[in-house]
């Protein structure tokens, strides 16, 4: 073996043995199955970008058989057997486990868990939903038929009030929602989604009548008129990733029909937004540096010395989101981060001195307020409304609250009572994501908790990197990604989420950083 690959593998803290026999075990059965899930990974790249039709059932087959196989192998007896004895051997010998090691078996307690009394048909079956959902929603984006919908979503809903049944039944906790929530946002619990929602909720009913009477006297921004060709548009993209860190050597950024979609790999993180409109690039751009700040994430992860175990992961949805929303809300929406992109955008675009891409109209486009129904157009201000209707309407539905059928009505009324907007049509309305149509019930409160830690990350930022907002301006960015890595992305899961952002910011996750966010960037 050469040297290099020799030093390389004494790094490789997963390969490392370990005195107790059962945890080096696990850690093999870990490995493996995270070698699986990148299997996994980039079969569903492939699937949203170069699979060719005809292979649409027969991968279907493929990755439900693979989700099954290590659902099998995660909960195997013999995997029970081990972390008993892991566990015995912590309390027995403490000083033979570093903080990483505990932590690593913590969360493989916690995958255990997670499934281990979930059926493996349940699971299969809601892999392939998964897949065969998002083919679903691509089709109904054309057709808008709830009546060809609904079928589907109740499937999708009957199937995870099953998983969630399960996991019910072995820990006592009375919530299915909370159950499936937990997946998503390990240690979140729905009392605390209920409080934090309900401080900003309550700031947002001073807040937005303020902003919206301030902006009735604010000019109005020059609308985007021109033509964006496609690749250029791809080719900003490419590079604003490129300026933010994301590294092409690891990764890269793809078009699809699909919706956009965050995931990959440390070594493979490929980026998918939906096909660009050529008639306004900044909808393309805000989906790439979103799934930028995806990526960024990933390729951060302590792949070298954890590589497949579950204290290399990512935190979950809400930490994920955060990175995104830091990325594309925060960053992304800063006068400062206009100053930088507009003399670029006028040679791209061939509008030398265009008013309409000027910096303050960029900056006016961006942040300028107004309740609409599409949630991915949204304002930052009125996103937060967007989300918390579709928090309750599927903890609604999968707590038997909400009927299937009375699911369309009851969007209208939630989005015209907080917003006074009503959408035309179903695809406006309750066809409009592509969450429920690929089982991701209990993603949605991610968003609005990732954009409140986005906030009180870049406050915490602010104080830490000194002229940060010259730096932006410049187009100099690689201090904002080394806070990142050395708060967030190297340390995986060595903490939970809360202790994590405790140490990264000094405080637990509070809703007051987004509205002072918001009291700043949108009253002065």
């Amino acid at each position: 073996m050469p040297d290099s690959d020799l030093q390389f593998r004494e790094k490789v803290r997963q390969d490392q043995l370990h005195d107790c026999k059962a945890y080096t075990d696990l850690k093999v059965r870990f490995r493996d199955l995270g070698r699986m899930n990148a299997i996994i990974e980039t079969l569903g790249r492939d699937f949203l970008t170069a699979m060719p039709q005809g292979a649409y059932q027969s991968r279907l087959g493929q990755m439900a058989f693979l989700y099954r196989r290590m659902h099998e192998d995660l909960t195997a007896d013999d995997v029970q057997g081990w972390l008993d004895d892991a566990q015995e051997h912590l309390y027995a010998k403490p000083g033979e486990w570093d903080k990483w090691d505990q932590a690593n078996l913590r969360e493989m307690i916690n995958m255990y868990l997670m499934y281990a009394h979930v059926d493996p048909e349940l699971m299969e079956h809601k892999a392939r939903l998964s897949f065969e959902g998002r083919n679903r929603h691509k089709q109904l984006k054309e057709t808008g038929d709830w009546e060809q919908a609904k079928g589907f979503l109740a499937e999708q809903i009957e199937l995870h009030r099953q998983i969630a049944d399960a996991r019910c039944a072995v820990t006592e906790e009375k919530s299915h929602y909370q159950m499936l929530m937990q997946e998503f946002m390990p240690g979140m619990t729905v009392f605390e989604v209920e409080r934090l929602f309900y401080a900003h909720e309550k700031a947002l009913k001073e807040l937005l009548p303020e902003i919206l009477k301030k902006q009735k006297n604010d000019p109005v921004p020059i609308a985007l008129d021109g033509e964006y060709e496609s690749d250029a548009q791809m080719w900003l993209n490419h590079s604003l990733l490129e300026v933010l860190g994301f590294d092409f050597e690891r990764g890269g950024l793809y078009e699809t029909g699909h919706n956009p979609v965050e995931g990959g790999t440390v070594d493979d993180t490929r980026l998918v937004i939906s096909n660009v409109d050529e008639t306004n690039f900044m909808d393309s751009m805000k989906s790439a540096l979103h799934e930028g700040g995806h990526g960024l994430y990933i390729q951060g992860l302590p792949r070298q010395q954890w590589r497949y175990q579950p204290v290399g992961m990512d935190l979950g949805a809400a930490m994920h989101e955060s990175q995104a929303l830091l990325i594309e809300m925060i960053i992304g929406r800063m006068q400062e981060f206009f100053e930088f992109l507009s003399p670029r955008l006028e040679g791209l675009f061939h509008g030398i001195n265009s008013p309409a891409l000027s910096p303050e109209n960029l900056f006016s486009l961006k942040t300028r307020v107004e309740p609409g129904v599409d949630r991915k157009k949204a304002d930052e201000v009125t996103y937060f409304y967007h989300v918390v209707l579709r928090y309750r309407l599927e903890r609604d539905l999968i707590e038997k609250d909400l009927e299937i059928d009375d699911l369309p009505q009851a969007w209208v009324e939630g989005i015209h009572s907080t917003l006074g907007v009503l959408p035309e049509n179903h695809l406006d309305g309750c066809l409009q994501d592509v969450h429920w149509f690929v089982g991701k019930f209990g993603y949605f409160p991610s968003y609005a908790l990732g954009h409140m830690m986005a906030a009180q990350l870049f406050a915490t930022m602010k104080k830490s990197i000194p002229n940060i907002r010259g730096k932006i301006a410049e187009g100099e960015f690689g201090e904002i990604k080394e806070w990142l890595i050395d708060n967030i992305y190297s340390k995986g899961r060595l903490m939970s989420l809360s202790d994590t952002l405790q140490q990264a910011t000094g405080r637990p996750l509070d809703a007051r950083y987004l509205e002072r966010h918001i009291r700043k960037r949108y009253l002065g």
